[in-house]
């Protein structure tokens, strides 16, 4: 089975199947009817908020969501009308209340991710311009892994990267009116790719790397880098912009290059599957920047979560 047919089994069972799995049981639920339709109720949450909706259409979210949300309302109503939340016995009550209290912990890690301001942090610019951007993995992943990946990442954790990617940050482009294809075979059908990629913060250009060719989305085999990168210094902070399109890099070595300034454009070259940009803020005190420590990035005041969508 090739990687793209695996993501979207795992896709469409999790984000589609579940949650009307959920709404049959809540349906036909008598005993422990409130159990179940909280946490069917919280599970919705935690999807609408930590699902990776960017392999869908960006109003599809909002829809299919609303459409399980009205039938969980419909069945509490119905439900509370027969008085169908009596309990069965105590240790199914024991067993779905460990379920929905490991729920409540999972979605209140995510607000934290959302809302907690890390220190340090930086305020950078964002580093694309006029278009719909959604983050796809962003925030504390320490706090959250269904949030952001990339600490508790096994590849990471081996190459002992993790750390600093504690708050990394993956952003693709929303296609203009929300649609776009499902699992694209081709990079020129993800619209973030060519896209021109503008510096973040002022520094001085320590690393470029130009010369990795593109993946073929969904081919597997990546080399296990940032593919096509530059890193910018600031002091004792080191921003990484990764995975851009091959030969698209304009800045060289040893520039100094302010904010808004023209980098590259974004690719698919590197550890990566599809098309994105991979952001980074490393606070380090030696030039191994890999073994720094991870710093949050934020943009207007607020945290650069997964699944906030960035209208430029």
């Amino acid at each position: 089975m090739t990687e793209r047919s695996q993501l979207a089994i795992k896709l469409i069972a999790t984000h589609i199947i579940l949650p009307v799995v959920l709404l049959i049981v809540c349906f036909f639920t008598n005993n422990d009817a409130l159990l179940t339709l909280t946490i069917a109720q919280t599970f919705l949450c935690i999807l609408y908020l930590a699902g990776y909706w960017e392999f869908f259409e960006i109003c599809f979210r909002i829809q299919f969501c609303g459409l399980i949300q009205v039938a969980l309302l419909i069945i509490f109503i119905f439900k509370m009308q027969y008085d169908f939340f009596f309990p069965s016995n105590l240790y199914i009550v024991i067993f779905l209340s460990l379920i929905q209290l490991f729920l409540f912990y999972k979605l209140f890690n995510i607000f934290l991710v959302i809302f907690k301001k890390d220190s340090p942090s930086l305020e950078i610019e964002f580093p694309f311009r006029q278009g719909d951007y959604l983050i796809t993995d962003g925030g504390n992943s320490k706090i959250s892994r269904l949030m952001n990946y990339h600490y508790y990442s096994p590849v990471h954790k081996r190459n002992k990267t993790n750390n600093s990617m504690t708050f990394a940050v993956d952003i693709v482009r929303i296609a203009h009116g929300g649609y776009q294809f499902f699992l694209p075979d081709e990079n020129g059908q993800y619209p973030v790719f060519g896209v021109n990629i503008y510096c973040p913060m002022a520094g001085e250009v320590i690393k470029v790397v130009n010369d990795i060719p593109d993946n073929e989305p969904y081919s597997g085999n990546y080399q296990y880098n940032t593919g096509n990168t530059v890193v910018i210094k600031n002091g004792t902070y080191f921003l990484i912009l990764g995975h851009l399109k091959m030969n698209s890099i304009v800045v060289n070595e040893g520039d100094n290059i302010k904010a808004n300034d023209l980098i590259g454009s974004a690719g698919n070259s590197g550890w990566t599957e599809r098309p994105h940009l991979h952001m980074q803020l490393i606070n380090s005190l030696s030039k191994n920047y890999w073994n720094g420590t991870g710093v949050a990035i934020r943009f207007l005041d607020k945290n650069l979560y997964k699944n906030r969508l960035i209208e430029i």
